[in-house]
């Protein structure tokens, strides 16, 4: 049958930090890594949403807290990270996300939505976090898509914010996508290099019906819905992938964990390989380098 959620094993001692936790996947992830017995804090600009999911999570049993963090908001990111200081943290989930935003848009710090939030914003938290993350000898997990994959994802670190490009939704999106499995495939290359116990996987998670696709409306609204409830997980299993990410022994450079088949319902985790861009040193290396100056987060090991 392969990995199920069930098979998540215990996590009691454990610090988990989940961006998005109050809803969609990120709900999902909290909830079973809290029943696990891992202490979950839930990241969220929301504090009432995010207040009203602690009280649903705690219901059915388990340790679970709201910290309010932005993170298309730099200064929110450090303002959250300097209140963590440097206590242990095992898991780091970077879940959240925001897709096909209708119109460009800017964050708080003057850069493209999507990248700023999905890409730039998960850097610098982990980046901000890295002393609580190799205290704790943590997994860094980090959410992409089945779009990062695609050929429509295509990034380059000279136009970040896709200025040199006629805006596209989705094409951002899957931008911002393919930088996250950039991220983390390069932030395992560096913390295996420097064997600090730190390990980094990125995981397409597989698609259900979330709050993800709130800026979709009309038809396409309606018909990927239908699609979604045909060829994806239902709404119970909709965090396997990310679990097993969390959990998996020996994660590699070139892992990227993704549902095994095109109906999920009937899938489980494996490793699907690295799309072409992601697999370039050279190019993840300049990834880094931009996001290093564009946040002014240093990873310090």
């Amino acid at each position: 049958m392969g990995w199920k959620i069930s098979d998540l094993p215990r996590q009691d001692g454990r610090d988990a930090l989940v961006t998005g936790g109050a809803s969609g996947i990120g709900f999902q992830v909290a909830k079973a890594l809290g029943k696990k017995g891992a202490r979950v804090t839930i990241l969220g600009r929301d504090a009432a949403k995010g207040e009203q999911a602690v009280t649903q999570l705690r219901s059915a049993g388990g340790d679970y807290a709201f910290e309010q963090m932005d993170l298309a908001s730099l200064d929110s990111i450090a303002k959250f990270a300097a209140r963590w200081s440097s206590r242990p943290l095992h898991m780091l989930m970077n879940v959240a996300g925001i897709m096909a935003v209708p119109q460009r848009t800017l964050t708080a710090d003057g850069y493209e939505m999507h990248m700023g939030t999905n890409f730039l914003g998960h850097f610098a938290l982990t980046g901000r976090l890295f002393p609580a993350l190799i205290a704790g000898r943590a997994r860094v997990v980090t959410v992409s898509a089945l779009v990062g994959r695609l050929k429509m994802a295509d990034l380059d670190p000279n136009d970040l914010q896709g200025e040199q490009k006629l805006y596209s939704p989705m094409n951002a999106y899957a931008r911002s996508k393919l930088a996250d499995i950039m991220f983390a495939v390069e932030l395992q290359r560096r913390a295996s290099a420097e064997n600090i116990g730190v390990t980094s996987v990125a995981v397409d998670p597989g698609t259900a019906n979330t709050g993800l696709q709130r800026y979709v409306s009309g038809a396409g609204a309606a018909v990927g819905t239908a699609l979604i409830n045909v060829i994806g997980y239902p709404i119970d299993r909709v965090a396997e992938n990310v679990l097993f990410a969390a959990v998996m022994d020996k994660p590699t450079d070139a892992t990227l964990i993704a549902p095994s088949r095109f109906i999920q319902r009937f899938a489980s985790p494996r490793d699907v390989g690295l799309p072409q861009l992601a697999r370039d040193a050279a190019t993840r290396a300049r990834l880094w380098d931009i996001a290093k100056r564009l946040t002014g987060v240093n990873f310090e090991i």
